[in-house]
């Protein structure tokens, strides 16, 4: 009873381990994964009713039933089969980590309660093979280090806890039958552990072999929306926690001329393609907690360039990073976003330069003269590019007002009427955030400066750490694009948004105020004067770059000599157990590790008599366990193997000396 009970713990804690191990790559399914390595032990006691191959049959039956009906959700009408293999590729395609949504846990789950029925059922009976949890516990491993691309186990502690556990249960629990060297189980698991840090560095990302379903969704332009929640006032829309970082809702990156057009393809979070212009070097996580209170369309708000959200259901375009949910957004939604937030140094901007190639983000199809002239004079004087972009967010900012009932629109008619109107003409000098975002968007690409419009909320913090963000939050801001550094958010309507801080502004601004432009004369009134700015406060510096991790792939040949070490103390401790027969056989291997061969065909005695009284003596012991057919009480026989191990060493060269105590010839040997 007491060694049945020694194999179940063993194995559940091969299986526990693995399975802990497989469910990092979800977010926050641990107590899922952890319950599902012991469902292996309900077949313990069908197997008394019924076969086990049939106890097998009916866990699995049942995990299927299950699974089907949890993965039904995202797809009701198809049948039972399809469901479950829909699974697959939409684990591959979703955010990583994988929200712990029930579609998205039914593969992995069945993958730990198929591996740990048959792991159970396997050493249900004494003296059976227990190369089954070795092979269950690296299915695990290696389908964690494939779904993770290897960043499951970044110091090889896993690997190594899965080595003792598995040379524990070899060591102490009785087996028979075919079994697999330890040295070659332990090299196996030094592989796997070696393989999640080549993996990655070889490009090999699983995912690429999965076709992502690619969504097209009709969803108009929210920026005409501002104007309505401006007049909706105190009314809520949505409440949140998380990191005092402006909201994105939606990221407009193509002009027309007459609108800002949002993205009309949407895919899975995890889809691998990268965005057409990367994140910058210098980026800090954000992660919130959001619940819809009020808030309706198919938009969801969102921190930074989201990474992961804990909804299934949500698509994301690459390259704005906006996410949609196709069935709109209901009253009551909670879900957990986290995402990236660019932070570079004012010094960074103040030196970079804008990539050539982003035409994309610098397209204006007919614009009209008056605009880009009015661009170009109001940045003569500008060095670089980040000079440029402080000029114009003061330019359009200066001699402008806010004003909630101002007409709406983009187009390049109602910017001209926005910067260049006559007093009394409607929306002259006035507008809402659409119109300042979309003017400084427009003037920034005329000047070759790549451009895009964030659709979002500014909420005011609230005491309680949850903030309610309501209609009157909405806002618009402009983005600019520095090469190394990403997107760099501007505010040409007050300059206390986020982006650089207001004394890289005032600084750059004194320089070009202290210059005298000449513009060419045009028939458009003249730049308005760049003057001290007295709306911009004081921003936070900008969080410190990550640093680099730490290479710990140069710690694979330490975890190696260290599964020999132990792969050799695990073979000593069983001979040890075994009698003289064990002891001699110790004798053998430190023979081999000197380089000595025995002849086959001479006997114990004769070679136990070349290693003086303590080998004569060992092989007198030898002869009686062997064939004797009640041996008599005798010394101890491992104390007698040391004398010879010690013998035996000192014949041996120096190089054979150094590596002793890890050569892994003898785990090899019969």
């Amino acid at each position: 009873m007491n060694g049945t009970l020694l194999r179940y713990g063993w194995v559940a804690a091969v299986l526990l381990v693995g399975s802990l191990q497989l469910a990092q790559a979800w977010d926050g399914a641990a107590v899922y994964f952890g319950l599902a390595a012991f469902a292996g032990f309900l077949a313990v006691p069908l197997k008394r009713l019924v076969p086990a191959g049939l106890a097998a049959l009916a866990v699995m039956v049942l995990a299927l039933a299950g699974g089907f009906f949890a993965a039904r959700g995202a797809s009701p009408d198809r049948d039972p089969t399809w469901v479950l293999l829909d699974t697959v590729p939409r684990l591959l395609t979703a955010a990583r980590p994988a929200p712990a949504t029930p579609e998205l846990l039914v593969p992995g789950l069945l993958l730990i309660i198929g591996l740990s029925t048959v792991t159970v059922l396997s050493v249900t009976r004494r003296g059976t093979a227990l190369f089954v949890p070795a092979l269950a516990a690296a299915s695990l491993y290696v389908s964690a280090a494939l779904l993770t691309t290897g960043r499951a186990d970044r110091y090889g502690l896993v690997a190594l806890t899965l080595v003792v556990l598995l040379a524990l249960g070899w060591l102490i629990i009785d087996r028979r039958g075919p079994v697999l060297p330890p040295a070659v189980l332990a090299t196996a698991l030094a592989a796997l552990t070696l393989l999640t840090f080549v993996l990655p560095a070889n490009g090999f990302e699983p995912r690429k072999l999965v076709t992502p379903p690619i969504t097209a969704i009709a969803i108009s332009n929210p920026l005409p929306q501002l104007a309505a929640w401006a007049a909706q006032g105190e009314a809520e829309l949505f409440r949140m926690r998380g990191p005092e970082v402006p909201v994105r809702l939606v990221t407009l990156s193509r002009y027309s001329g007459a609108s800002w057009e949002a993205a009309s393809t949407y895919g899975p979070l995890g889809v691998v393609d990268a965005p057409d212009l990367p994140t910058g070097i210098k980026f800090q996580d954000a992660s919130a907690d959001l619940r819809i209170t009020g808030l309706q369309g198919e938009w969801l708000p969102g921190v930074g360039k989201p990474q992961s959200v804990s909804l299934s259901n949500a698509m994301v375009d690459p390259d704005t990073g906006s996410l949609v949910v196709a069935e709109g957004l209901k009253t009551g939604l909670s879900y957990t976003v986290r995402g990236v937030v660019e932070t570079p140094a004012d010094t960074d901007l103040a030196e970079a330069q804008v990539p050539a190639d982003a035409t994309r983000y610098t397209a204006l199809p007919r614009l009209p003269f008056t605009l880009s002239e009015y661009a170009r004079q109001a940045t003569a004087n500008a060095r670089t590019p980040y000079e440029k972009a402080v000029a114009l967010e003061q330019v359009v900012r200066l001699n402008r007002r806010p004003d909630a009932e101002a007409p709406v629109g983009s187009s390049y008619a109602r910017l001209e009427t926005f910067l260049f109107g006559a007093p009394g003409e409607a929306g002259a000098g006035a507008g809402t955030a659409e119109q300042f975002a979309s003017a400084y968007a427009v003037l920034a690409r005329s000047v070759g400066l790549p451009t895009r419009v964030v659709v979002g909320f500014q909420p005011v913090p609230e005491r309680d750490g949850e903030r309610i963000v309501r209609a009157a939050d909405a806002t618009a801001w402009p983005e600019v694009y520095f090469s190394g550094y990403g997107w760099v958010a501007f505010d040409p309507v007050s300059g206390n948004g986020s982006g650089p801080s207001a004394a890289s502004k005032r600084e750059v601004l004194n320089r070009l105020a202290s210059t005298t432009a000449k513009p060419t004369p045009t028939s458009l009134q003249s730049v308005p004067p760049l003057v001290q700015p007295t709306a911009v406060q004081e921003d936070a510096v900008a969080a410190p770059p990550a640093s680099a991790g730490f290479p710990f792939w140069v710690l694979s040949p330490v975890l190696l000599l260290v599964v020999l070490y132990v792969a050799r103390t695990s073979r000593r401790v069983r001979l040890r157990a075994a009698g003289p027969v064990g002891a001699w056989t110790e004798v053998l291997d430190s023979l081999q590790l000197a380089g000595v061969r025995p002849v086959p065909s001479r006997t114990v005695p004769d070679i136990g008599r070349e290693w003086g009284e303590a080998g004569a003596r060992l092989a007198v012991m030898v002869d009686q366990a062997a064939f004797a057919p009640t041996p008599a009480v005798q010394e101890n026989s491992w104390r007698l193997a040391r004398q010879v191990k010690k013998a035996v060493r000192r014949k041996a060269s120096w190089w054979r000396k150094v590596v002793w105590a890890i050569d892994p010839r003898p785990l090899f040997r019969r």
